[in-house]
């Protein structure tokens, strides 16, 4: 594609028009607004970056990972680079408060010929910010529509999908007067003479199959990167200068808010009031009250008898329908009772709390800052600040985060933070009902169980550090703008969250059911518990603990679930629970780091799992006196 230097108009039905954007512009909230049918979410082909497409009147719209420039220095770079060379028009989403930021894709898009529309957003809170910008002065300076949005409102959404047809680029950009270092006898649209220009090594090589046989390789000499990056930000500046006047309105509350969480001395006492408002709200509220009900009326009182007494008149009187009833209403891991009694009465609730309260602290713009506040701690173990976005994932899901440590530059650090989540970060749904059991226990407990892990992750950070090869990357990061959080947005976080939960979860719990149901109706299940009874007596723990370890095999969650009908004591409800949160990382995640990483790296993070898991839950024991 060469793009349209004038507008491309809208006759072509069937067109592919890509959102592209850094992160947290408001992207995937105008996506929604725009998209009229879900078609499609999934992995670019030979990759894990997620790309979701849509259906519009006027053909596919594609929204693409959150970039700060065409090019090829990540993963996201290379899927979004791949979608724009193939669109026929671009959304180009823009933070109105962040202009010098956001505007350097615009020009390198522009630079690239790509027929675009630019969408202004977030321009209610640049005017909270005293910011006042002239549209129409930007759209005359770029040679592009320019289009004000408030995407949470869906304000100017319309007049952005009126504006789509006229995408457009100028005939020409300064970046044209360095066309003439290309050799003139390549073949070569716009946009590729200007990736080859910087130094865009898969453009390279694509356009160097093209030479003639005998022709030097165009990767060579072309890399005019830094020179060309440097007038593109000089053109920034130039623009932000031209059209952005500020007001008199002064320092909104959020920012100094802000600026309370970014300051240790306030910023940790924050965040430890945060832990304990969560801790309230899960583990007592939810936990103690709502699980209680759900759990022990619900299920207990009228569901599962009603399931028992159906199947018994169901099923005949005949010797091939004994394991099948076994199979459907066992107490052990009934398919039809204690099955659907863990997911829907335990870890529904559960993992349907915690969503909201992280929906809404990220919606908010605090766990960023929270995570500036713990910079400092994470260098310690070979970290960058960085590193907090996967940390924090995996407390959602330890798998996706897995996949978001492609976010983090550097090898080195990628693998320590895949050894950190899969070792001591437990997933949403494993909080849940931790933060469910240790209610029951009392504060004081859960400040030990978060000691404990503090401990076990800074430890194994900090060997990792001395022993992997390399140094620590300096963190470079903006932050969100700190807000009032927008119950919608909240609202379909969780509903997104709860739902990818219910997909994996659901079908994986079944498949474990009926494992573990057949394996105790032959009676393999007792010859596991006592092949692990060595185990569980050095942790000070009953023997019927090893079944606990039997589901963490296939889920943590499903482990700590177990737990639940356990007649156990405090301590050894502490050690149990330490076990099972250090235990191995859960299939989906093993799978994903076999996928990330590679099979050596994976087969030490499990094995590593299973030796800091028995050998940490065996000091706390003796600590605390549960073993001799």
């Amino acid at each position: 594609m060469t793009g349209c230097e004038e507008p491309c108009g809208s006759d072509d039905a069937g067109r592919t028009v890509a959102l592209v954007g850094a992160p947290n512009v408001g992207k995937s909230v105008l996506f929604g607004a725009l998209a009229e049918q879900y078609v499609d979410v999934s992995n670019y082909p030979g990759t894990t970056v997620e790309t979701t497409a849509a259906t519009t009147d006027s053909g596919t719209l594609i929204d693409t990972p959150g970039v700060y420039g065409i090019s090829s220095f990540s993963e996201a770079e290379r899927v979004t680079r791949a979608v724009v060379l193939d669109a026929d028009a671009v959304i180009n989403v823009v933070d109105a408060t962040r202009l010098d930021r956001d505007l350097f894709v615009t020009l390198q898009l522009l630079d690239m010929g790509i027929p675009t529309v630019v969408a202004l957003n977030m321009m209610d809170e640049a005017a909270a910010d005293g910011v006042d910008i002239d549209v129409d002065a930007l759209a005359t300076a770029i040679g592009a529509p320019v289009v004000p949005t408030v995407a949470v409102t869906e304000k100017g959404v319309d007049d952005l999908s009126e504006r789509l047809p006229d995408a457009m680029a100028p005939p020409s950009t300064p970046v044209a007067d360095h066309y003439d270092a290309l050799p003139d006898r390549i073949e070569a649209t716009r946009a590729e003479r200007t990736l080859l220009l910087e130094g865009d090594d898969p453009t390279a090589r694509r356009v160097d199959a093209l030479v003639a046989d005998g022709g030097e390789s165009l990767a060579a000499d072309l890399d005019r990167r830094e020179q060309l990056y440097a007038e593109r930000r000089a053109r920034v500046r130039s623009l932000v200068d031209d059209v952005v006047h500020a007001t008199d309105a002064g320092r909104s509350v959020g920012d100094r808010v802000g600026d309370l969480l970014l300051r240790p001395l306030t910023g940790i006492p924050i965040a430890l009031a945060l832990v304990g408002a969560i801790f309230y709200l899960v583990g007592v509220v939810v936990a103690q009250t709502l699980v209680g009900y759900t759990e022990g009326v619900l299920f207990g009182r009228y569901y599962n008898p009603t399931v028992e007494a159906a199947v018994e008149r169901l099923l005949p009187a005949a010797d091939w329908a004994a394991p099948v009833e076994f199979l459907l209403i066992n107490d052990v891991l009934g398919l039809l009772t204690i099955m659907p009694q863990y997911v829907v009465g335990v870890l529904v609730p559960l993992v349907a709390a915690f969503s909201l309260v992280i929906g809404t602290l990220e919606d908010a713009g605090v766990l960023p800052r929270l995570a500036v506040v713990l910079d400092r701690g994470l260098n310690r173990i070979g970290l960058n600040g960085r590193a907090v976005v996967p940390l924090v994932i995996g407390t959602g899901c330890v798998t996706m985060a897995v996949i978001t440590t492609r976010t983090i530059e550097s090898r080195r650090e990628r693998l320590i933070a895949t050894a950190l989540l899969g070792l001591a970060v437990p997933c949403s749904a494993q909080i849940g009902v931790i933060m469910g059991l240790l209610a029951g226990l009392g504060l004081v407990w859960w400040a030990g169980y978060l000691l404990v892990l503090l401990v076990v992750l800074g430890a194994a950070g900090a060997v990792l550090d001395r022993t992997l090869p390399g140094d620590r990357d300096a963190l470079v990061e903006q932050l969100p703008r700190l807000r009032v959080p927008r119950p919608h947005n909240v609202a379909r976080k969780t509903r997104t969250r709860m739902a990818a939960f219910l997909r994996e979860a659901g079908p994986l719990f079944a498949g474990t059911a009926l494992a573990v149901s057949a394996l105790e109706y032959v009676g393999a299940l007792d010859v596991i518990v006592d092949a692990l009874r060595p185990v569980t007596a050095a942790l000070g723990l009953p023997a019927s603990f090893g079944r606990v370890l039997v589901l963490g095999l296939i889920r943590r969650d499903f482990a700590a679930a177990g737990m639940t009908d356990l007649a156990l004591s405090a301590s050894e409800t502490f050690v149990g629970l330490v076990v099972v949160t250090l235990f191995v990382p859960c299939i989906l995640t093993m799978a994903t780091i076999l996928e990330e990483r590679d099979v050596r790296s994976a087969l030490l993070m499990w094995l590593g799992s299973w030796v800091v898991a028995f050998g940490v839950g065996g000091g706390v024991a003796a600590l605390l006196g549960v073993v001799a």
